[in-house]
């Protein structure tokens, strides 16, 4: 149940719209931008969805709306109650937020195949670019490794290493690519047996993230496919404590990424 001050609240938000609308010229809503912290909502509260059903009453085609409500319910892992939400949100503005329903689908929800179409359709109609620090080619050879659909996964992995190339020039090849490009580009490549150029590109990884336990640990597995155990069991137990340097994106506090070996425990406060 909503405490009456949070009632209120929501009151002189919705009171506060419905005056900035009348005194529109043009006779638009205004889109609504607070956040969370704007209401004093604890981040998991049911309160903030009742704050946003709150401002949908009077802008129902607010897709940043839209997406606000989704995107808590994905962090919380339900997914099925956030993905009509999310639809909605990419209906309403699908050049803002098609792109980042194809990433939702890909590291959250699993969605492979979903999340490769979205992010072709969007490439049709808005062109070719990056969400959530990393191309769209990125995105969808993570899907098609998902989908052991490895050579598709290679050839994307290639796309997204020449995109960056030609969006961030660098004197250093390792540096104009992400190194999550390289290591996932090592495991296409390890997956289709291709154990030495798996190596080089894990070596290009850990050019940039010198301690990356997850490369690391497939660069090991390379060794030990080519029959250079004792090289493979040292560098097995280097990755084992280095096993805090993994992963670390804005997101995988949330989820453990495809081919994660190492991750941190989410912990509540």
């Amino acid at each position: 149940m909503i405490k009456n001050k949070q009632k209120l609240t929501l009151l002189l938000i919705s009171v506060f719209l419905i005056v900035s609308s009348c005194g529109n010229k043009n006779n638009k809503k205004p889109e609504h931008v607070l956040t969370i912290n704007d209401v004093n909502f604890g981040i998991s509260e049911s309160g903030y969805q009742d704050y946003l059903d709150s401002l949908l009453v009077i802008k129902p085609d607010s897709a940043y709306l839209w997406q606000q409500k989704s995107m808590f319910l994905y962090k919380a892992r339900k997914y099925n109650l956030g993905k009509p939400f999310l639809k909605k949100a990419a209906f309403h503005d699908p050049e803002k937020y098609l792109d980042y329903s194809a990433f939702m689908k890909c590291i959250f929800s699993k969605e492979y195949k979903e999340s490769i179409t979205e992010f072709m359709e969007y490439k049709e109609r808005f062109g070719d670019s990056y969400v959530m620090d990393h191309t769209y080619n990125f995105y969808i050879a993570l899907n098609y490794l998902q989908l052991n659909k490895f050579k598709k996964a290679k050839a994307f992995l290639v796309k997204s290493k020449e995109q960056q190339f030609n969006d961030f020039p660098k004197d250093a090849p390792e540096e104009a690519c992400h190194f999550l490009d390289w290591f996932y580009l090592g495991v296409a490549d390890y997956e289709l047996g291709n154990f030495n150029e798996a190596i080089e590109s894990f070596n290009m990884s850990l050019k940039v993230y010198a301690n990356f336990a997850d490369a690391m640990f497939y660069k090991a597995k390379c060794l030990q496919r080519l029959n250079k155990k004792e090289e493979a069991n040292t560098l097995f137990e280097e990755a084992k404590n280095n096993k805090q340097s993994t992963i670390i994106e804005a997101n995988s506090y949330y989820e453990i990424y495809p081919y994660q070996v190492f991750h941190k425990q989410r912990v509540a406060n």
